[in-house]
C-alpha cells in the first residue's frame, strides 16, 4: 500500500505544478484577482493583419507652371541647294583638288581639265586678231588716201567745167577728168568693202577668243556656293565629255524640314513658331529651328499639311537626309495646376485621379489640358499642392485605406 500511495502523490504534484505552470503562462494577477493573459504574438499578427488590408501607393504633389501645346510630326532633313557639278567642255581631269566631306567656299576651285588645247586656240586667235587689225588699219589709210584724191578731182572737175564754159579747155579735157573721178569713186566703194570685211573679221576673231576664253575658264570646276562635298565622281586622268557629272554640292546651312501634320493640327501652327528638332530616335541631340511656312493647300491623298522648318545647325551631325522628329510649339499656358502624367488614369472615356489624404483615397474625376513631356494640364478637379498618388493606383477604389511609401 506504502508503494501505491507514492505513486499517488507524485500524480498530484505533477498536475498541481502542471495548473501552476498553464496559469502563471495565461493568466496574471491584477486588482481584479485572475485575469486572462494577453498573447503578444496574436496582437502582432493582428496588427499586421490590419496593415495589410492598407494598400502601400507612392504620391507626388500637384504643382503650378508653365505648360505648351505642341505638334509633333518626323521628316527628313534637306538642304537649301543639293546639286550636280557637271563638266560644261570636254576634257582629261588633270587635278582633283577637293574630297568627299570638304567644305568649300564660292568659286573655290574643286577641279581642273587639260587646257594645252585651248590654249594654243586662244592664242592663235590672238594672233590673228592682231594681224587682222592691222590689215583693216592699212585698208583704212589707203581708204583715206583715195578720198583725198577723190575730193582733189572733184574740185579740178569743177574748175575745168567752168573753165569750158569760158572756151578755155575743150570737152575732151572735161570728159577725161570725169573719167578719172569715177575710177577714184569706184576705188572707194571697194576699199570701204575691204574695211568693213577687216572689221567683221576682228568682231569674229575677237568673239572668238571671248568664246574660247570661256572654255579655259570650264576647264577649272569652280563651286558655285559655299557648301560641302557630298559625293566625287570624277577621277584623275578621266576623260569628260560636256554634261558628265563630278561632283555633289550642298549647302549646310540652313537646313530645312518637311513635316506632314493632319489639317486639323496645321490650324494651330503659324510661320515664326519654334519648332524643335530633334535627331533620330532617341531625340539626344536637339536643336530649336522655327516654321518657315505652312502649305495652302491639303494633300487630297493623305489629308496632311506640309510644314517646313528651318534651322541653321553649327553642328556636323545635323545633315541633309537624316531623319529627325519635329515638335512645333503652338501655344503656352502660365500659372496652371499641373500633375504627373502617370497619375491620370481613364475608365468609360473619363480621367480621374486618386488624391491621397495619407490613409484613405479619394478618387477624383480630372479635366485634361495640354500634355507636355511627364507632364499634364488639369483644367478641372485638382487644387495645386494636392497629393496625387503616382503608383499604386491599378489596384485603388475610393475610399480605400492606403499607406504611403514613397513621395
Amino acid at each position: 500500500m506504502s508503494s501505491r500511495a507514492g505513486v499517488y502523490l507524485f500524480l498530484l504534484v505533477f498536475a498541481v505544478l502542471g495548473t501552476g505552470l498553464y496559469v502563471s503562462q495565461n493568466y496574471q494577477m491584477d486588482g481584479f484577482g485572475l485575469t486572462p493573459r494577453k498573447d503578444a504574438k496574436a496582437e502582432k499578427k493582428k496588427k499586421e493583419a490590419a496593415e495589410n488590408k492598407a494598400i502601400p501607393i507612392e504620391v507626388a504633389s500637384a504643382s503650378s507652371g508653365s505648360i505648351s501645346s505642341h505638334v509633333y510630326a518626323t521628316a527628313n532633313l534637306r538642304a537649301l541647294r543639293d546639286v550636280t557639278l557637271k563638266a560644261q567642255t570636254p576634257g582629261v581631269i588633270k587635278e582633283i583638288q577637293v574630297e568627299e566631306g570638304a567644305y568649300v567656299k564660292q568659286g573655290q576651285v574643286l577641279a581642273v581639265l587639260d587646257d594645252r588645247e585651248l590654249s594654243i586656240n586662244v592664242d592663235l586667235a590672238k594672233q590673228r586678231l592682231e594681224q587682222t587689225r592691222v590689215q583693216l588699219e592699212s585698208a583704212k589709210i589707203l581708204r583715206e588716201k583715195n578720198q583725198t584724191q577723190i575730193a582733189a578731182k572733184e574740185a579740178e572737175v569743177a574748175r575745168n567745167e567752168k573753165a569750158l564754159e569760158e572756151g578755155l579747155v575743150s570737152d575732151t579735157d572735161v570728159d577725161l577728168l570725169r573719167n578719172q573721178l569715177a575710177e577714184l569713186g569706184h576705188d572707194e566703194r571697194g576699199q570701204a568693202a575691204a574695211v568693213r570685211e577687216r572689221e567683221y573679221m576682228v568682231e569674229e576673231l575677237t568673239s572668238e577668243i571671248s568664246r574660247g576664253e570661256v572654255l579655259l575658264s570650264n576647264t577649272r570646276i569652280r563651286a558655285p556656293f559655299a557648301g560641302r562635298i557630298v559625293e566625287r565622281t570624277a577621277e584623275l586622268g578621266q576623260t569628260v565629255g560636256s554634261s558628265d557629272a563630278l561632283f555633289r554640292l550642298a549647302s549646310f546651312s540652313p537646313l530645312y524640314a518637311d513635316a506632314y501634320i493632319s489639317e486639323q493640327d496645321s490650324r494651330r501652327v503659324r510661320p515664326g513658331q519654334v519648332a524643335e528638332v530633334s535627331l533620330g530616335a532617341s531625340g539626344e541631340d536637339t536643336m530649336d529651328g522655327r516654321v518657315l511656312r505652312v502649305s495652302p493647300v491639303v494633300d487630297d491623298s493623305t489629308g496632311n499639311v506640309k510644314v517646313t522648318a528651318e534651322i541653321r545647325p553649327k553642328d556636323s551631325a545635323y545633315r541633309p537626309g537624316a531623319f529627325v522628329r519635329v515638335r512645333i510649339e503652338t501655344d503656352v499656358r502660365s500659372e496652371t495646376v499641373l500633375a504627373p502624367k502617370k497619375a491620370i488614369l481613364e475608365e468609360d472615356g473619363e480621367s480621374f485621379v486618386f488624391v491621397s489624404s495619407g490613409e484613405t483615397a479619394e478618387k477624383r474625376i480630372v479635366e485634361i489640358g495640354y500634355e507636355d513631356g511627364a507632364s499634364v494640364e488639369i483644367r478641372s478637379g485638382l487644387r495645386a499642392g494636392e497629393s496625387i498618388v503616382v503608383a499604386g493606383q491599378g489596384a485603388l477604389k475610393d475610399g480605400d485605406k492606403t499607406r504611403i511609401v514613397g513621395s
